[in-house]
């Protein structure tokens, strides 16, 4: 296999391994798994709540989570109310080497309510071991 054919398909494998994250992050969502999202990050991922709105890219930041313990700790705080069942679109991954970058966005309904919420992740990754997890991930809510 030449070496751009073997580029091609770690970029496509690559970009195949960052969307079932991506989709496997709204899963344990959905499903209140909120044990299983630490596993999804780097040890020192951070993860950031932010009010915007989609034309612009000023935002302001509404929560931080320095760690994904911190965040998984705030999630199970709510465990059994009204969460997000989050619908990922427009996921759109770029690679490149041990990192890359992607963004989406997602609408959800609040289970138990009439609410729904609309946003955009901008997310930021690294492989380790192999294996592609979050480095950060800011979710931008739209007012």
């Amino acid at each position: 296999m030449s070496e751009a054919l073997a580029a091609r398909l770690d970029r496509i494998e690559a970009r195949t391994a960052i969307a079932d994250l991506v989709h496997g992050y709204a899963r344990a969502v959905r499903s209140e798994a909120y044990e299983a999202i630490a596993a999804l990050f780097v040890p020192e991922g951070t993860f950031e709540v932010r009010s915007g709105r989609p034309d612009g890219a000023d935002s302001t930041l509404r929560q931080r989570f320095d760690s994904p313990a911190a965040l998984v700790a705030f999630l199970l705080q709510g465990k059994g109310g009204p969460h997000p069942v989050p619908l990922i679109h427009n996921l759109m991954v770029t690679v490149d080497g041990e990192t890359a970058q992607a963004e989406a966005l997602m609408t959800a309904t609040i289970t138990g309510t009439d609410r729904t919420v609309a946003g955009a992740y901008q997310d930021s990754f690294e492989r380790r071991d192999g294996r592609w997890l979050f480095r950060a991930r800011v979710y931008t809510v739209f007012g």
